[in-house]
């Protein structure tokens, strides 16, 4: 369910800014690189939250693809705020696939702690002097 979640809000994200490049709050680009156990987390997504209490409130996210992340301006965010980083991957349980075929429904299940999504603590800031790219090493419970 949560899966669902996080890809109707990326959608939603990119169908509402649709092809205007304004960029009315001053959003910013950030990109980053994202381990799982010191590896480059192969896929996933990663979310900013505004932190409550924030104005304007944001939520913008960004697939995660060979452990590196990138979201543009007109997406990015608002210098000076800060944000709780979310992140969320899941694999394929194995023996549940009944055919080849890419469009059959497979049992997944999460492979980031929780404490790495919806509990997630991580937050960053970004500002307009800085390069703005985050770097963050996630670690199972295991």
């Amino acid at each position: 369910m949560r899966y669902l979640f996080f890809t109707l809000l990326l959608l939603l994200l990119s169908v509402s800014s649709g092809c205007s490049n304004n960029n009315p709050q001053g959003r910013i680009a950030v990109r980053g690189e994202v381990t799982f156990n010191s590896k480059p987390l192969e896929q996933g997504e990663i979310l900013f939250l505004s932190i409550e209490g924030s104005t304007p409130t944001v939520a913008t996210g960004s697939l995660i693809q060979n452990g590196k992340f990138s979201l543009p301006a007109e997406h990015g965010l608002i210098p000076e705020q800060e944000y709780c980083v979310q992140f969320r991957a899941v694999e394929e349980i194995p023996g549940t696939r009944k055919t080849n075929d890419p469009m059959e429904v497979v049992q997944t299940h999460d492979i980031i702690p929780p404490k790495y999504g919806v509990k997630s603590k991580e937050t960053v800031k970004a500002t307009k002097k800085s390069p703005n790219v985050f770097k963050f090493d996630l670690i199972s419970d295991k």
